[in-house]
């Protein structure tokens, strides 16, 4: 019942933009329920749009400096 509960509060963070607060909240519930592949599969969503924020970042200040 945890896991659901952090998978859906997770799922609200990654609506709001809050990648951060949604990778820790589908880091959870994955240890609480690792055989779950809705939450493996999440997760690995939210990954890839950090590192593709991260990335848009970098490439911007990148553009600031030079």
């Amino acid at each position: 019942m945890l896991a659901k509960a952090l998978y859906r509060r997770a799922f609200a963070h990654a609506y709001m933009k809050t990648e951060e607060h949604a990778e820790k909240d589908l880091v959870e519930a994955s240890h609480l329920v690792p055989e779950d592949a809705v939450i493996t599969a999440e997760l690995t969503k939210i990954r890839q749009q950090r590192k593709e924020k991260r990335d848009k970042e970098k490439k911007a200040y990148k553009k600031m400096f030079n």
